[in-house]
């Protein structure tokens, strides 16, 4: 690490020429590129070479070379190199006329590897994160490391939706086995012909949302279309044989792909064959959480021995996910069985127990793909993480799996691409330890790399090993269903103060004044004071809910250019605001939220408009039941005690008319100043609005998506007194189909008199 130190600063002070080092003008050079495969790798040299010369390197035909250039051959080893390479092996030799970047052209993995280790080893580039590249401008360049080589020791190394930035770090696989959800297509192909080969579910043999739960798994089922995520009937022997004539027609391959599609564990099939093979505890026979393995792998064994009569080397590949996450109790697996673990604990403990439970049952070959990973990552705050991640992908390491393969996201998060630059790191090199991996990273940053250092460590030392690491399983356990990021955010002040964002900022304030920094070094300093003050505004958001917090995180937002809605805010609700204040944007603040549980009166004779329910006043506090008003009458919140049993009995799948009830005040100085409105987020299906005994307005269920739209009332000429007087506020909602009432919440909202 020092050496690369050294040759930063070097550069930054001129070149020096030492012994064996060679100098190359970039200002004169060309590339070619052996084939047209090669074009993306040759493209990415080309934009490194031109940022850090300063001058256009053009990719020219190998007839078409001009004389005198320097030339980058891409694909192409020099003359009386051996031929041979490993798997994935690439190579470079730079020599006083050329630099070859050459080896293993599978996927052409190898000369990608070839390049990137060059930029790296030899011109020290660094990409500290997605669409990123920190390189020192001179020209010429000295390259001191004039011979550098890459074989890697997994066969999988992913983080995905990287993009470039996934080639640059080296990722990539050989000899993987195949995977991913096998039978996506199933119901489409066999659906009509072999109902027999899916999962019988509430008496049917067909894709069905029956038996859902809420939350993040309402979530995926209502992203994906049913007949993609239906399970198979696994001890149906027609299926077997199915999977074993596909496999035959596509060529009889290595592996045989049976990881189930993506569907929740109380969707797998309830016949009695499938269910007879389960192993379950008392508990685990009411919902079947990850407790389903022993049917997966007596599945998996029996394909297997079906395939091994016509190829002897064959293998099988599974997920050991969703219902089959936990290990079984009774079958053993085949020795030619690969499975991909995804589990959803990332504790080192629960993960170190888990992998020994699967060894237990006979666990050979194993690759590490971890996906709920990824809600550690949606969070718009420093994390701290990267180390337990780290040691995590250690952990895997040493258990010996074959490969990782990370889900993730593009995140605009540094912390997040910390983590997984120092993964990635650790991927080409699993040896690398912790400390090497990180000062790798900090490179990109030169001298100001020590106190940016120290920021990063801020929140790892402080903040994740202190606060969170030991509760990680509470706040996931919040989150609910594994989800750590949610967990957080509903009760983050725990963990995390305001004054941390201004003591890790002060490390961002030295390395910005850092003398001698290049203007990427300052730009990527910046970047990270940037999202430190981001990251503040967001908590502030977050912990003071109030409008004024809210658009000042939205407006920073728009200056900077980041996204307005981060995908946690909208799958987690409103949680700083955003929402809020941009869908009341053309109201004047303060947004004042009226009571979240109204009282509740269920009409179904709909007598309550002849009876006149609405004049009742102070009255309509008689009324026996209360009801939210950020959900829905059918299914309200479990956690909202307030809410009878014996209301929520009455409401289920009920549709009619309700009657909902309460009162409000209204600031003083609004009186005369302001016209006042009332904001309804959202009513399934339609409504009439009262004030004060008097109708303010109805609104018609008329368009597909009326019962999701916003809509405000101006109620100014129906409220009375001043602001000790209460205003009575009912409304009458009818619902024909579909879960009924006031579901998003209601404001009380207001516009400076014109």
């Amino acid at each position: 690490m020092k050496k690369i130190l050294i040759i930063l600063l070097f550069f930054a002070a001129g070149a020096v020429l030492s012994a064996g080092a060679v100098k190359i003008d970039l200002k004169n050079s060309v590339i070619v590129q052996k084939t047209s495969s090669l074009k993306v790798i040759s493209e990415d040299l080309k934009t490194h070479l031109e940022l850090i010369g300063g001058g256009q390197v053009p990719i020219v035909p190998a007839s078409k070379i001009p004389p005198g250039k320097y030339v980058f051959h891409v694909g192409k080893a020099p003359k009386g190199t051996k031929k041979t390479f490993k798997k994935e092996e690439g190579r470079y030799i730079v020599t006083d006329k050329a630099a070859y970047f050459f080896g293993d052209t599978e996927y052409d993995f190898g000369i990608n590897h070839a390049v990137y280790t060059f930029l790296d080893e030899a011109l020290c580039v660094r990409w500290p994160g997605v669409d990123l590249i920190a390189a020192v401008k001179r020209n010429p360049v000295i390259v001191s490391q004039t011979e550098g080589r890459f074989i890697p020791e997994l066969n999988i190394r992913g983080i995905r939706k990287q993009g470039i930035w996934n080639r640059r770090m080296k990722m990539g696989f050989h000899n993987p086995p195949q995977y991913g959800h096998a039978f996506t297509n199933w119901w489409k192909l066999y659906g009509k012909t072999h109902p027999e080969y899916f999962a019988l579910n509430q008496g049917s043999r067909a894709p069905t949302y029956a038996g859902r739960r809420s939350g993040d798994m309402a979530q995926v089922l209502a992203s994906q279309k049913y007949d993609r995520i239906i399970a198979l009937c696994v001890s149906n022997e027609k299926v077997w044989a199915r999977i074993i004539e596909n496999w035959k027609k596509a060529g009889m391959p290595e592996y045989v792909n049976i990881c189930e599609n993506d569907a929740p564990d109380i969707l797998s099939c309830h016949c009695s064959n499938c269910m007879k093979l389960d192993v379950l505890t008392p508990e685990q026979q009411k919902d079947w959480t990850h407790a389903l393995a022993d049917r997966y792998v007596y599945f998996a064994n029996n394909v297997l021995a079906r395939a091994k009569k016509y190829r002897k080397d064959v293998k099988v590949s599974m997920y050991a996910y969703n219902a089959s996450q936990d290990a079984p109790r009774r079958e053993k697996l085949s020795e030619d069985i690969v499975i991909g673990i995804v589990p959803t604990s990332f504790t080192l403990a629960s993960l170190e127990k888990y992998v020994s439970s699967w060894k237990k049952m006979g666990l050979k070959h194993f690759f590490y793909r971890p996906n709920r990973h990824y809600y550690y990552a949606m969070m718009c705050l420093p994390a701290g993480f990267e180390k337990h991640f780290y040691n995590v992908m250690k952990l895997m390491v040493k258990e010996g799996c074959i490969g990782l393969d990370y889900d993730s996201n593009k995140n605009f998060n540094p912390s997040v691409q910390l983590s997984d630059y120092i993964i990635a790191k650790a991927m080409q090199n699993p040896s690398a330890s912790f400390e090497e991996c990180f000062k790798h990273y900090l490179e990109a940053y030169g001298n100001a790399g020590s106190n940016v250092g120290r920021y990063f460590e801020y929140w790892r030392k402080e903040v994740w090993e202190k606060r969170i690491e030991k509760n990680l399983d509470k706040i996931t356990t919040l989150g609910a269903f594994y989800n750590y990021s949610r967990g957080l955010v509903k009760n983050i002040t725990p963990y995390y103060k305001e004054s941390d964002f201004v003591k890790a900022g002060k490390y961002l304030d030295a390395a910005m004044k850092t003398p001698g920094l290049t203007d990427i070094q300052k730009a990527l300093v910046k970047r990270l004071a940037d999202f430190n003050e981001h990251g503040r505004l967001f908590y502030v958001a977050m912990t003071v809910k109030n409008e004024k917090n809210s658009i000042a995180l939205l407006k920073y937002r728009q200056k900077n250019n980041l996204p307005i809605l981060e995908y946690s805010e909208q799958y987690y609700g409103d949680i700083a605001g955003l929402k809020r204040v941009m869908d009341l944007a053309e109201f004047t603040p303060p947004f004042i939220k009226t009571p979240l549980f109204w009282k509740f009166k269920l009409d179904p004779e709909d007598a309550g408009q002849k009876e006149k329910w609405y004049k009742e006043g102070r009255n309509y506090l008689k009324w026996k039941y209360v009801m939210a008003t950020n959900n829905n009458w059918e299914r309200p919140y479990a956690h909202y005690k307030v809410i009878s049993n014996e209301i929520r009995a009455l409401t289920r799948n009920y549709n009619g008319f309700a009657w909902y009830a309460t009162d409000i005040k209204i600031p003083a100085d609004w009186f005369g100043k302001r016209d006042i409105y009332l904001y309804f987020g959202a009513v399934d299906d339609s409504c009439t609005i009262y004030v004060n005994g008097e109708k303010v307005h109805y609104r018609p269920y008329v368009n597909l998506n009326d019962w999701t739209t916003p809509f405000s009332v101006d109620i100014t000429k129906f409220v009375k007194g001043d602001g000790r007087t209460p205003q009575y506020i009912t409304v009458r909602v009818g619902d024909k189909g579909g879960a009924g009432g006031i579901w998003k919440e209601v404001f009380l909202v207001s516009k400076e008199k014109k």
